[in-house]
């Protein structure tokens, strides 16, 4: 499985106004889609141990949860 496809199931569970049959496109507002704060920090542990990376405090920006695309750039 790709790192992509990965980390679209991953977010999947976080995002509450997603209807489970749409699609999930890498550029979607994660924001629109309900994932708030409290869920980044749950969403960032989930990052880390599913790809078995520690991602660097300076790299948690809010921009960095705001589509799966920026997410994705912080487990690379």
């Amino acid at each position: 499985m790709s790192a992509e496809s990965r980390l679209l199931t991953l977010l999947r569970p976080f995002l509450r106004l997603l209807p489970p049959d749409a699609a999930l496109p890498m550029d979607a507002d994660l924001g629109r889609l309900g994932l708030d704060s409290l869920q980044s920090i749950d969403l960032l542990m989930a990052l880390e141990q599913e790809f078995g990376v520690t991602i660097p405090d300076e790299k948690i920006t809010v921009e960095s949860f705001s589509t799966p695309a920026h997410v994705l750039e912080l487990v690379k």
